[in-house]
């Protein structure tokens, strides 16, 4: 018993003499890397993570400036067909015969069947209007045409009535033949309805 306590003992002894060796040997290095550490001036590399920041500030600078044009011409574009999208006339959109409530420019390039024309001309709805007025006696009596054509449109006629015919209208100019609504005043006031409406209805 006593020589395994001597063994052990004997053991302990190498390992903790190994163990001081291998600390004095490693001691030297490790005093060298703290004075290496202690050398370094830490000033430096404040002053060149400084400068690093101060150059990438410049160049985000320089960057945004160069986009600028770009930004402020997007921003200018998107409130144009904002404003654009606001103007949008409803009714012409939804239904492309409409001749009551939308723009002047809507109607003129539209023939009276409701088909495009490549130019411009007296809207087909002012002129199935007017034509049919100037057939009536209001306008062919030249002894009292001033006096009866004034009193025409001055006569309101039933809303109804009208309010009637000019939805037809809207469906389809040739569905609706203004002879036959029997009543000179409805077309008149058709014609009355017409004119301010088209020339403030929102322009798309």
């Amino acid at each position: 018993m006593s020589g395994f306590s001597s063994f052990f003992s004997s053991v302990s002894a190498n390992a903790k003499q190994m163990a001081a060796q291998a600390a004095e040997s490693v001691k030297p290095m490790a005093d060298a890397v703290k004075a290496q550490a202690a050398s370094i001036d830490t000033s430096k590399v404040r002053d060149a993570a400084g400068q690093f920041g101060h150059q990438a500030s410049e160049a985000l600078s320089q960057a945004r400036m160069a986009a600028e044009p770009q930004i402020t011409q997007a921003k200018e574009l998107a409130a144009k067909q904002a404003k654009n999208l606001s103007k949008v006339n409803a009714k012409s959109l939804l239904n492309h015969n409409a001749s009551f409530g939308v723009p002047i420019d809507a109607v003129a390039y539209r023939d009276v069947s409701g088909e495009s024309r490549p130019q411009a001309r007296v809207p087909a709805i002012l002129e199935k209007i007017l034509l049919y007025l100037e057939q009536d006696p209001h306008f062919t009596d030249p002894a009292s045409v001033s006096q009866r054509s004034e009193r025409l449109f001055m006569n309101r006629p039933n809303g109804q009535v009208v309010k009637s015919v000019a939805k037809g209208l809207d469906q389809g100019l040739g569905d609706v033949d203004l002879a036959a609504i029997g009543d000179v005043h409805v077309v008149a006031a058709l014609l009355r309805q017409w004119l301010p409406a088209a020339a403030e209805a929102p322009v798309g």
